[in-house]
Protein backbone atom coordinates (compact mmCIF):
# COMPACT_ATOMS: atom_id res chain seq x y z
CA UNK A 1 0.00 0.00 0.00
CA UNK A 2 1.31 3.73 -1.35
CA UNK A 3 1.49 6.33 1.91
CA UNK A 4 0.51 9.17 -0.38
CA UNK A 5 -0.11 9.80 -3.64
CA UNK A 6 0.81 13.41 -5.15
CA UNK A 7 -1.32 14.85 -8.19
CA UNK A 8 -0.78 17.69 -10.69
CA UNK A 9 -3.64 18.58 -12.94
CA UNK A 10 -3.62 20.55 -16.07
CA UNK A 11 -2.75 24.02 -14.98
CA UNK A 12 -4.29 25.72 -18.08
CA UNK A 13 -6.62 24.75 -20.81
CA UNK A 14 -4.64 25.88 -23.69
CA UNK A 15 -0.75 25.68 -22.91
CA UNK A 16 1.72 23.47 -24.46
CA UNK A 17 4.42 23.84 -21.96
CA UNK A 18 5.14 20.71 -20.06
CA UNK A 19 7.74 21.46 -17.73
CA UNK A 20 8.28 19.89 -14.03
CA UNK A 21 5.56 19.41 -11.59
CA UNK A 22 8.10 20.86 -9.11
CA UNK A 23 5.53 21.41 -6.56
CA UNK A 24 4.68 17.89 -5.88
CA UNK A 25 8.13 16.28 -6.59
CA UNK A 26 10.21 18.73 -4.36
CA UNK A 27 7.41 17.74 -0.98
CA UNK A 28 7.36 14.01 -2.82
CA UNK A 29 11.33 13.80 -2.37
CA UNK A 30 11.04 14.53 0.95
CA UNK A 31 8.79 12.04 1.65
CA UNK A 32 10.58 9.48 0.26
CA UNK A 33 13.62 10.05 1.46
CA UNK A 34 12.46 9.00 4.90
CA UNK A 35 10.85 5.96 4.01
CA UNK A 36 7.41 7.06 3.09
CA UNK A 37 5.94 5.46 -0.12
CA UNK A 38 4.85 7.64 -2.45
CA UNK A 39 3.43 7.63 -6.19
CA UNK A 40 2.99 10.46 -8.57
CA UNK A 41 0.10 11.57 -11.33
CA UNK A 42 0.60 14.58 -13.62
CA UNK A 43 -2.62 15.12 -15.44
CA UNK A 44 -0.63 16.44 -18.52
CA UNK A 45 0.44 12.72 -19.18
CA UNK A 46 -1.04 10.24 -17.15
CA UNK A 47 -4.70 9.14 -17.96
CA UNK A 48 -7.73 9.67 -15.16
CA UNK A 49 -7.90 5.71 -14.95
CA UNK A 50 -4.19 5.75 -13.56
CA UNK A 51 -4.89 7.52 -10.89
CA UNK A 52 -8.05 5.32 -10.08
CA UNK A 53 -5.68 2.67 -10.57
CA UNK A 54 -3.95 4.17 -7.73
CA UNK A 55 -6.49 4.60 -5.14
CA UNK A 56 -7.48 1.14 -5.10
CA UNK A 57 -4.62 0.73 -2.90
CA UNK A 58 -6.00 2.70 -0.54
CA UNK A 59 -3.30 5.11 0.07
CA UNK A 60 -3.07 7.16 3.53
CA UNK A 61 -3.72 10.25 1.53
CA UNK A 62 -3.73 12.12 -1.51
CA UNK A 63 -2.16 15.63 -1.89
CA UNK A 64 -2.99 17.98 -4.91
CA UNK A 65 -1.20 20.90 -5.63
CA UNK A 66 -2.59 23.88 -7.46
CA UNK A 67 -2.00 27.75 -8.54
CA UNK A 68 -5.03 30.14 -8.75
CA UNK A 69 -7.11 29.75 -11.97
CA UNK A 70 -8.08 27.15 -14.80
CA UNK A 71 -5.93 24.63 -12.14
CA UNK A 72 -8.48 24.70 -9.47
CA UNK A 73 -11.29 22.74 -11.89
CA UNK A 74 -8.87 20.00 -12.48
CA UNK A 75 -7.99 19.97 -8.75
CA UNK A 76 -11.36 20.18 -7.57
CA UNK A 77 -12.05 16.70 -9.93
CA UNK A 78 -9.43 14.52 -8.54
CA UNK A 79 -10.01 15.43 -4.62
CA UNK A 80 -14.10 14.65 -5.17
CA UNK A 81 -12.93 11.79 -7.00
CA UNK A 82 -10.94 10.47 -4.30
CA UNK A 83 -14.20 10.81 -1.81
CA UNK A 84 -15.80 9.30 -3.84
CA UNK A 85 -13.82 6.25 -4.68
CA UNK A 86 -13.08 6.30 -0.70
CA UNK A 87 -14.28 8.58 1.71
CA UNK A 88 -11.42 7.55 4.29
CA UNK A 89 -8.59 8.35 2.11
CA UNK A 90 -7.35 12.01 3.52
CA UNK A 91 -7.37 14.84 1.16
CA UNK A 92 -4.25 17.62 1.05
CA UNK A 93 -4.67 20.52 -0.67
CA UNK A 94 -1.34 22.66 -0.86
CA UNK A 95 0.79 24.72 -3.37
CA UNK A 96 0.26 28.82 -4.08
CA UNK A 97 -3.62 28.87 -4.29
CA UNK A 98 -5.07 27.08 -0.78
CA UNK A 99 -1.34 29.07 0.50
CA UNK A 100 -3.06 32.75 -0.11
CA UNK A 101 -6.67 31.15 0.92
CA UNK A 102 -6.40 28.37 3.35
CA UNK A 103 -9.22 29.52 5.22
CA UNK A 104 -11.99 29.53 1.91
CA UNK A 105 -10.16 26.11 0.73
CA UNK A 106 -10.52 24.45 3.73
CA UNK A 107 -14.40 24.51 3.75
CA UNK A 108 -14.87 22.36 1.32
CA UNK A 109 -16.19 18.89 1.96
CA UNK A 110 -13.53 17.44 -0.20
CA UNK A 111 -10.33 18.99 1.52
CA UNK A 112 -9.78 17.37 4.40
CA UNK A 113 -5.98 19.74 5.34
CA UNK A 114 -4.42 22.36 3.40
CA UNK A 115 -0.33 23.07 3.05
CA UNK A 116 0.63 26.57 3.57
CA UNK A 117 3.34 27.34 2.49
CA UNK A 118 6.86 25.79 1.61
CA UNK A 119 5.19 22.08 1.68
CA UNK A 120 8.11 19.89 2.63
CA UNK A 121 8.75 19.51 6.26
CA UNK A 122 4.59 20.29 6.60
CA UNK A 123 3.86 17.02 3.95
CA UNK A 124 6.21 14.76 5.54
CA UNK A 125 4.93 15.64 9.41
CA UNK A 126 1.16 15.64 8.24
CA UNK A 127 1.72 12.00 5.99
CA UNK A 128 3.45 10.29 9.49
CA UNK A 129 0.63 11.66 11.79
CA UNK A 130 -1.94 10.26 9.64
CA UNK A 131 0.23 7.07 9.34
CA UNK A 132 0.96 6.66 12.91
CA UNK A 133 -1.81 8.40 14.82
CA UNK A 134 0.01 11.20 15.68
CA UNK A 135 -1.10 14.43 17.28
CA UNK A 136 -2.33 16.67 14.12
CA UNK A 137 -2.18 19.45 16.70
CA UNK A 138 1.94 19.59 16.38
CA UNK A 139 2.41 19.98 12.67
CA UNK A 140 2.88 23.35 11.84
CA UNK A 141 1.99 25.17 8.24
CA UNK A 142 -2.03 23.01 8.41
CA UNK A 143 -5.51 23.98 8.10
CA UNK A 144 -7.18 21.11 9.47
CA UNK A 145 -10.91 20.48 10.09
CA UNK A 146 -11.62 18.45 13.84
CA UNK A 147 -15.28 17.57 14.40
CA UNK A 148 -16.43 20.50 11.73
CA UNK A 149 -14.30 23.15 13.52
CA UNK A 150 -12.16 24.83 11.25
CA UNK A 151 -8.56 24.66 12.95
CA UNK A 152 -5.85 27.08 11.79
CA UNK A 153 -2.46 25.55 13.01
CA UNK A 154 0.92 27.67 13.76
CA UNK A 155 2.16 28.82 10.72
CA UNK A 156 5.52 27.12 9.81
CA UNK A 157 9.00 28.94 9.29
CA UNK A 158 11.00 28.91 6.10
CA UNK A 159 13.12 25.63 5.75
CA UNK A 160 17.08 26.22 5.68
CA UNK A 161 18.06 26.21 1.60
CA UNK A 162 20.71 23.29 2.54
CA UNK A 163 17.72 21.47 3.67
CA UNK A 164 15.46 21.67 0.50
CA UNK A 165 15.88 18.03 -0.80
CA UNK A 166 16.98 17.18 -4.35
CA UNK A 167 13.57 16.57 -6.39
CA UNK A 168 14.60 13.72 -9.00
CA UNK A 169 13.71 10.26 -7.39
CA UNK A 170 13.80 6.87 -9.36
CA UNK A 171 9.47 7.49 -8.98
CA UNK A 172 9.31 10.45 -11.06
CA UNK A 173 11.87 10.50 -12.91
CA UNK A 174 9.92 9.65 -16.53
CA UNK A 175 8.07 13.38 -15.73
CA UNK A 176 11.87 15.20 -15.65
CA UNK A 177 12.54 13.01 -19.01
CA UNK A 178 9.70 14.25 -20.36
CA UNK A 179 10.74 17.72 -19.90
CA UNK A 180 14.47 17.44 -20.57
CA UNK A 181 13.71 15.81 -23.74
CA UNK A 182 10.73 18.88 -24.73
CA UNK A 183 14.16 21.35 -23.43
CA UNK A 184 11.68 22.76 -20.66
CA UNK A 185 13.82 21.07 -17.58
CA UNK A 186 13.37 23.62 -14.56
CA UNK A 187 15.59 24.40 -12.02
CA UNK A 188 15.51 27.35 -9.11
CA UNK A 189 18.47 28.51 -7.62
CA UNK A 190 16.47 30.47 -5.03
CA UNK A 191 12.88 30.72 -3.59
CA UNK A 192 10.89 34.00 -3.03
CA UNK A 193 11.83 37.45 -4.87
CA UNK A 194 14.08 40.25 -2.77
CA UNK A 195 11.48 42.77 -4.57
CA UNK A 196 7.59 44.25 -3.10
CA UNK A 197 5.99 44.51 -6.15
CA UNK A 198 2.00 44.88 -4.93
CA UNK A 199 0.43 42.38 -7.30
CA UNK A 200 2.47 39.70 -6.70
CA UNK A 201 1.78 36.49 -4.37
CA UNK A 202 4.80 36.31 -2.99
CA UNK A 203 3.98 39.06 -1.05
CA UNK A 204 2.14 36.62 1.32
CA UNK A 205 3.14 33.12 -0.14
CA UNK A 206 7.16 33.84 0.48
CA UNK A 207 6.27 36.41 2.93
CA UNK A 208 8.59 39.32 0.84
CA UNK A 209 11.72 37.04 1.80
CA UNK A 210 14.30 35.43 -0.91
CA UNK A 211 16.45 32.47 0.10
CA UNK A 212 19.13 31.69 -2.34
CA UNK A 213 20.01 27.82 -2.98
CA UNK A 214 23.76 27.51 -1.82
CA UNK A 215 25.76 27.29 -5.05
CA UNK A 216 27.60 24.16 -4.54
CA UNK A 217 24.10 22.62 -3.96
CA UNK A 218 23.28 24.27 -7.01
CA UNK A 219 26.12 23.32 -8.77
CA UNK A 220 26.02 19.10 -7.75
CA UNK A 221 22.27 18.83 -8.14
CA UNK A 222 22.33 20.44 -11.83
CA UNK A 223 24.99 18.63 -12.61
CA UNK A 224 23.20 15.59 -11.84
CA UNK A 225 20.56 16.55 -14.15
CA UNK A 226 23.03 16.78 -16.67
CA UNK A 227 24.25 13.71 -16.24
CA UNK A 228 21.11 11.92 -15.87
CA UNK A 229 19.21 13.54 -18.76
CA UNK A 230 22.34 14.92 -20.94
CA UNK A 231 20.40 18.28 -20.65
CA UNK A 232 21.56 20.92 -23.15
CA UNK A 233 19.33 23.39 -21.90
CA UNK A 234 17.81 24.22 -18.75
CA UNK A 235 15.71 27.22 -16.99
CA UNK A 236 16.40 28.55 -13.81
CA UNK A 237 13.05 29.20 -12.55
CA UNK A 238 13.72 31.47 -9.39
CA UNK A 239 11.01 34.41 -9.67
CA UNK A 240 13.64 36.76 -9.38
CA UNK A 241 17.48 35.53 -10.00
CA UNK A 242 18.27 38.38 -7.48
CA UNK A 243 20.14 41.31 -7.63
CA UNK A 244 23.86 40.45 -6.69
CA UNK A 245 26.00 40.39 -9.53
CA UNK A 246 28.94 38.26 -7.85
CA UNK A 247 26.23 35.60 -7.53
CA UNK A 248 25.05 36.24 -10.92
CA UNK A 249 28.62 35.51 -12.45
CA UNK A 250 29.00 33.11 -10.22
CA UNK A 251 25.80 30.84 -11.49
CA UNK A 252 27.01 31.87 -15.21
CA UNK A 253 30.55 30.59 -14.76
CA UNK A 254 28.51 27.36 -13.43
CA UNK A 255 26.47 27.17 -16.10
CA UNK A 256 29.42 27.75 -18.58
CA UNK A 257 31.52 25.29 -17.38
CA UNK A 258 28.68 22.34 -17.95
CA UNK A 259 28.77 24.20 -21.55
CA UNK A 260 24.67 24.34 -21.96
CA UNK A 261 22.40 27.05 -22.40
CA UNK A 262 19.68 28.58 -19.89
CA UNK A 263 17.40 30.98 -19.09
CA UNK A 264 16.21 32.87 -16.09
CA UNK A 265 13.96 36.20 -14.52
CA UNK A 266 15.81 39.33 -13.74
CA UNK A 267 14.38 42.81 -12.86
CA UNK A 268 14.91 45.21 -16.10
CA UNK A 269 17.11 48.04 -13.48
CA UNK A 270 18.96 45.28 -12.84
CA UNK A 271 20.37 45.00 -16.52
CA UNK A 272 23.91 46.83 -16.67
CA UNK A 273 25.98 46.13 -19.87
CA UNK A 274 28.15 43.98 -17.44
CA UNK A 275 25.70 41.61 -16.63
CA UNK A 276 25.04 41.20 -20.20
CA UNK A 277 28.37 39.81 -20.59
CA UNK A 278 27.93 37.74 -18.46
CA UNK A 279 24.80 36.25 -19.18
CA UNK A 280 25.70 36.10 -22.74
CA UNK A 281 29.34 34.68 -22.25
CA UNK A 282 28.02 32.05 -20.35
CA UNK A 283 25.43 31.05 -22.76
CA UNK A 284 21.68 32.47 -21.52
CA UNK A 285 19.72 32.92 -24.40
CA UNK A 286 16.52 34.27 -22.64
CA UNK A 287 15.92 36.39 -20.15
CA UNK A 288 11.96 37.06 -18.10
CA UNK A 289 11.76 40.34 -17.43
CA UNK A 290 8.68 42.16 -15.73
CA UNK A 291 8.10 45.57 -17.52
CA UNK A 292 4.43 45.30 -16.15
CA UNK A 293 3.44 48.89 -17.58
CA UNK A 294 4.95 51.95 -20.07
CA UNK A 295 3.52 54.48 -17.66
CA UNK A 296 5.51 55.76 -14.88
CA UNK A 297 2.63 56.64 -12.21
CA UNK A 298 1.65 53.14 -12.89
CA UNK A 299 5.25 51.20 -12.44
CA UNK A 300 5.91 53.39 -8.72
CA UNK A 301 2.36 54.76 -7.75
CA UNK A 302 0.36 50.99 -8.46
CA UNK A 303 2.52 48.62 -9.07
CA UNK A 304 5.57 49.80 -6.52
CA UNK A 305 8.31 48.51 -9.09
CA UNK A 306 10.44 51.42 -7.75
CA UNK A 307 13.01 51.88 -10.49
CA UNK A 308 14.91 55.12 -10.03
CA UNK A 309 14.09 55.90 -13.86
CA UNK A 310 10.81 54.82 -14.43
CA UNK A 311 9.91 53.37 -17.72
CA UNK A 312 13.48 54.60 -18.80
CA UNK A 313 14.93 51.79 -16.88
CA UNK A 314 13.04 49.38 -19.18
CA UNK A 315 14.40 51.07 -22.35
CA UNK A 316 17.65 51.03 -21.43
CA UNK A 317 17.42 47.26 -20.53
CA UNK A 318 15.69 46.70 -24.16
CA UNK A 319 19.19 48.50 -25.66
CA UNK A 320 21.51 46.61 -23.31
CA UNK A 321 20.08 43.31 -25.01
CA UNK A 322 19.26 44.40 -28.53
CA UNK A 323 23.43 44.62 -28.45
CA UNK A 324 23.43 40.75 -27.30
CA UNK A 325 21.72 37.68 -28.79
CA UNK A 326 19.92 37.23 -25.61
CA UNK A 327 16.20 37.12 -25.86
CA UNK A 328 14.29 39.27 -23.55
CA UNK A 329 10.64 38.16 -22.90
CA UNK A 330 8.42 41.99 -21.86
CA UNK A 331 5.75 40.54 -19.76
CA UNK A 332 3.24 43.80 -19.65
CA UNK A 333 0.18 43.44 -17.69
CA UNK A 334 -2.98 45.54 -18.33
CA UNK A 335 -6.03 46.46 -16.88
CA UNK A 336 -3.71 47.32 -13.54
CA UNK A 337 -6.13 49.72 -10.99
CA UNK A 338 -6.68 52.94 -11.76
CA UNK A 339 -5.09 52.45 -14.90
CA UNK A 340 -6.64 54.71 -17.62
CA UNK A 341 -6.86 53.85 -21.22
CA UNK A 342 -4.15 56.44 -21.98
CA UNK A 343 -1.35 54.28 -19.78
CA UNK A 344 -2.38 51.25 -21.54
CA UNK A 345 -1.80 53.12 -24.73
CA UNK A 346 1.33 53.98 -23.45
CA UNK A 347 1.70 49.84 -22.49
CA UNK A 348 1.49 49.57 -25.70
CA UNK A 349 3.76 52.39 -27.14
CA UNK A 350 6.58 51.19 -25.22
CA UNK A 351 5.84 47.61 -26.52
CA UNK A 352 5.66 48.85 -29.68
CA UNK A 353 9.39 50.71 -29.18
CA UNK A 354 11.14 47.24 -27.81
CA UNK A 355 9.58 45.83 -30.83
CA UNK A 356 11.79 47.76 -32.75
CA UNK A 357 14.43 47.99 -30.62
CA UNK A 358 15.25 44.66 -29.74
CA UNK A 359 14.95 42.31 -32.65
CA UNK A 360 15.36 39.38 -30.11
CA UNK A 361 12.41 40.38 -28.19
CA UNK A 362 9.22 38.43 -27.25
CA UNK A 363 6.25 40.64 -25.88
CA UNK A 364 3.21 39.61 -23.78
CA UNK A 365 0.30 41.23 -22.40
CA UNK A 366 -1.46 39.22 -19.00
CA UNK A 367 -4.17 40.53 -17.56
CA UNK A 368 -4.63 41.83 -13.58
CA UNK A 369 -6.10 39.19 -11.66
CA UNK A 370 -6.16 39.96 -8.04
CA UNK A 371 -4.45 37.27 -6.33
CA UNK A 372 -5.47 37.04 -2.77
CA UNK A 373 -2.66 38.53 0.12
CA UNK A 374 -1.14 40.98 -2.34
CA UNK A 375 -1.88 44.84 -2.28
CA UNK A 376 -3.31 45.13 -4.75
CA UNK A 377 -5.72 42.51 -3.89
CA UNK A 378 -7.18 44.86 -1.86
CA UNK A 379 -7.08 47.94 -3.73
CA UNK A 380 -9.29 45.62 -6.63
CA UNK A 381 -11.92 45.20 -3.40
CA UNK A 382 -12.17 48.77 -2.96
CA UNK A 383 -12.59 49.10 -6.27
CA UNK A 384 -15.79 46.42 -6.30
CA UNK A 385 -14.05 43.00 -7.50
CA UNK A 386 -16.20 40.67 -5.72
CA UNK A 387 -13.77 37.86 -4.39
CA UNK A 388 -14.85 34.36 -5.59
CA UNK A 389 -15.86 32.14 -3.24
CA UNK A 390 -15.23 28.91 -4.44
CA UNK A 391 -12.82 26.71 -7.00
CA UNK A 392 -15.51 27.59 -9.83
CA UNK A 393 -15.20 31.27 -9.46
CA UNK A 394 -11.20 31.32 -8.55
CA UNK A 395 -10.85 29.14 -12.04
CA UNK A 396 -11.71 31.90 -14.39
CA UNK A 397 -8.88 34.20 -13.11
CA UNK A 398 -5.99 33.74 -15.54
CA UNK A 399 -3.65 35.18 -17.93
CA UNK A 400 -6.40 36.50 -19.60
CA UNK A 401 -8.29 37.31 -16.85
CA UNK A 402 -11.78 38.34 -17.93
CA UNK A 403 -12.24 40.81 -15.05
CA UNK A 404 -11.82 43.36 -17.03
CA UNK A 405 -12.57 42.76 -21.15
CA UNK A 406 -10.17 45.05 -22.39
CA UNK A 407 -6.82 43.79 -20.67
CA UNK A 408 -8.64 40.05 -21.72
CA UNK A 409 -8.56 41.21 -25.36
CA UNK A 410 -5.16 42.91 -24.97
CA UNK A 411 -3.99 39.11 -23.57
CA UNK A 412 -4.98 37.59 -27.39
CA UNK A 413 -4.39 40.35 -29.50
CA UNK A 414 -0.69 40.65 -28.64
CA UNK A 415 -0.29 37.33 -27.90
CA UNK A 416 -1.25 37.08 -31.73
CA UNK A 417 0.51 39.63 -32.99
CA UNK A 418 4.07 39.19 -31.09
CA UNK A 419 4.43 35.48 -31.25
CA UNK A 420 4.61 34.86 -34.47
CA UNK A 421 8.12 33.70 -34.77
CA UNK A 422 10.38 30.27 -34.67
CA UNK A 423 10.14 28.49 -31.31
CA UNK A 424 6.93 31.03 -30.00
CA UNK A 425 3.58 29.59 -28.83
CA UNK A 426 1.85 30.13 -32.12
CA UNK A 427 4.68 28.71 -34.40
CA UNK A 428 4.56 25.89 -31.87
CA UNK A 429 1.04 25.07 -31.87
CA UNK A 430 0.10 26.15 -35.54
CA UNK A 431 2.99 24.20 -36.97
CA UNK A 432 2.89 23.69 -41.12
CA UNK A 433 -0.47 24.00 -42.98
CA UNK A 434 -2.60 24.08 -39.15
CA UNK A 435 -1.00 27.84 -39.18
CA UNK A 436 -3.63 28.78 -42.01
CA UNK A 437 -6.23 27.88 -39.54
CA UNK A 438 -5.20 31.23 -37.50
CA UNK A 439 -3.59 33.34 -39.69
CA UNK A 440 -6.67 35.23 -40.04
CA UNK A 441 -6.96 36.20 -36.76
CA UNK A 442 -3.32 36.95 -36.59
CA UNK A 443 -3.88 39.52 -39.28
CA UNK A 444 -7.29 41.17 -37.51
CA UNK A 445 -4.81 40.93 -34.29
CA UNK A 446 -1.81 43.15 -36.32
CA UNK A 447 -5.05 45.58 -37.57
CA UNK A 448 -6.70 46.10 -33.90
CA UNK A 449 -3.08 46.94 -32.21
CA UNK A 450 -1.95 48.98 -34.90
CA UNK A 451 -4.93 51.58 -34.45
CA UNK A 452 -5.49 51.11 -30.63
CA UNK A 453 -8.96 49.27 -31.26
CA UNK A 454 -9.33 46.76 -28.29
CA UNK A 455 -13.01 46.20 -28.12
CA UNK A 456 -15.72 44.24 -29.45
CA UNK A 457 -13.69 41.47 -29.55
CA UNK A 458 -15.96 38.75 -28.04
CA UNK A 459 -16.60 36.46 -30.90
CA UNK A 460 -12.89 36.12 -32.25
CA UNK A 461 -11.55 35.78 -28.70
CA UNK A 462 -13.75 32.54 -28.37
CA UNK A 463 -13.02 31.42 -31.63
CA UNK A 464 -9.32 31.92 -30.68
CA UNK A 465 -9.40 30.33 -27.23
CA UNK A 466 -10.83 26.97 -29.03
CA UNK A 467 -8.40 26.59 -31.70
CA UNK A 468 -5.84 27.17 -28.78
CA UNK A 469 -7.30 24.49 -26.74
CA UNK A 470 -7.24 22.10 -29.70
CA UNK A 471 -3.87 22.64 -30.86
CA UNK A 472 -2.33 22.44 -27.70
CA UNK A 473 -4.02 18.86 -27.35
CA UNK A 474 -1.95 17.69 -30.35
CA UNK A 475 1.46 19.20 -28.80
Amino acid sequence: MNDCILAYPIPTADSPVKGSALSIFYPGAMLEQNGLKVEYFDERFDKFDDLLFLLKENPVCVGVSSMTGYQLIRSKRILETVKKVNPNIYTIFGGAHPSLLPAQCIKEDFVDFVVVGEGEKTLLELVMALKNGGNLSKVDGIFWKNKGKIIANKHREFMDPTEWPFPLTPKNRKYFKIAANRGELMFPASRGCPYNCNFCYNQTFNRRSWRPMPLDKFEKELGIFLREFKIKNAYINDDNIGSNKARIKKIAEIIKRFGITWSTSIRCSDMDEETARVFEESGCHELLLGVESGSDRVLNEVVNKMYPKGSEDIRNCARILSKTKIRGRYNFIAGLPSETAEETHKSMDLADWIWRTDQNAKIAFAAFSPYPGSKLYQEALKAGFKEPQDFSGWSKMSLSNEVNPIASNLYYIAGLKFREKKGDSTNRNFSGLKRLIIYPFEISARLRWKYRFLKYYELEKFIIKMLFIWASKRT
